[in-house]
């Protein structure tokens, strides 16, 4: 039996062929693949009904197209093609999250590849509060999807949610310009001479503030079980998790900010077991989304959905002209 990502890969190579009517092949690092359109043709990975204006609402928001977006597995078109209709049916939204997010009354935005609000005073035009380079969707700690709800008294939430579609993890800690690999398998080391110095870490020398955040006292993690493995928590499996919550908390915590509560979770498609299984246990658990929820403080601000928990729920729902939407959807990802 094929696993997940051959499966996906198959089904994506019969929807280019049959529903675009494309057999050229596409490239990627100077090799050619079937599931990936070519470079010229990237935007029929779109559906129909948003191509152009999902272009122009990235294009004037500053917003980078993945590298591969012309991969018919990437997880950010998916993204798109699911969300950005839902950009004018936020009550559809509604129906979903009211049973998660208590005191949800009213969803008011969803925006794509999130990475802080508006600030004139960095480069980027946005809050930089991990001393990033890059901007919306590139180089940058960017969250897939910006949920932002209104809550019982007009207060103001926010849920960011990473998506997943058949990538086998959540990131590691890029080791392409570390010298001293080695000595990201000691997490006493690497915390230790963060509050004494000098760092150990890669990412505090090259100028991100990840660990200032982490040990302060406000910190959304259980300091105490971050040298439960022998290696640094955030070197594997965790890696774009801790980021995502970091950022989470820090647009909570912004007082220029008038967030109520700004939570973070991951939205997968269900069968990717991969990504579901770390290659290292975390306190003997080796689900990476079972794990994350013991080195948070406050767990109840991480959330987990499936794709198709999703689309099962809200499609009793939905208004008539998001049927062709919903057929796409099915004819496309099987779901």
């Amino acid at each position: 039996m094929q696993n997940f990502r051959k499966q996906m890969e198959t089904h994506q190579i019969e929807y280019k062929e049959k529903s675009l009517g494309i057999k050229e092949m596409g490239l990627w690092r100077d090799r050619c693949y079937p599931h990936i359109l070519p470079k010229r043709k990237w935007n029929l990975n779109l559906w129909e009904n948003i191509r152009e204006e999902a272009q122009r609402y990235f294009n004037s928001n500053g917003i980078a197209w993945h590298i591969q977006k012309h991969n018919l597995l990437s997880s950010q078109i998916m993204c798109v093609n699911i969300f950005f209709p839902l950009r004018q049916h936020l009550d559809i939204l509604e129906v979903y999250l009211t049973q998660y997010l208590d005191g949800l009354e009213k969803v008011i935005n969803l925006d794509f590849e999130y990475i802080g609000p508006p600030d004139t005073k960095d480069p980027s035009g946005y809050r930089n509060y991990f001393n990033e380079t890059g901007g919306r969707g590139q180089n940058r700690t960017s969250s897939d999807i910006a949920i932002t709800w209104e809550g019982k008294g007009n207060t103001r939430n926010m849920l960011l949610l990473e998506f997943k579609f058949t990538e086998p993890g959540f990131g590691e800690c890029s080791q392409k310009y570390n010298h001293h690999p080695e000595r990201c398998l000691s997490s006493k080391r690497v915390i230790n001479s963060h509050q004494f110095g000098p760092t150990e870490c890669y990412r505090t020398e090259v100028g991100r503030s990840y660990w200032d955040k982490i040990l302060s006292s406000h910190s959304p993690f259980r300091k105490e079980l971050l040298t439960t493995e022998s290696y640094c928590p955030f070197r594997y499996d965790f890696y774009q998790l801790m980021r995502n919550q970091l950022l989470a908390h820090c647009v909570q915590s912004d007082p220029e900010e008038d967030f109520n509560k700004v939570d973070f979770g991951v939205i997968y498609y269900d069968g990717n077991e991969v990504l579901t299984r770390m290659s290292r246990p975390f306190e003997e658990e080796r689900n990476p989304l079972k794990a994350w929820l013991k080195l948070l403080k406050n767990p109840n601000t991480f959330h987990v959905f499936t794709v198709q928990d999703f689309l099962n729920t809200i499609e009793p729902k939905l208004h008539s002209d998001l049927e062709n939407w919903r057929a796409y959807l099915k004819q496309r990802y099987n779901l």
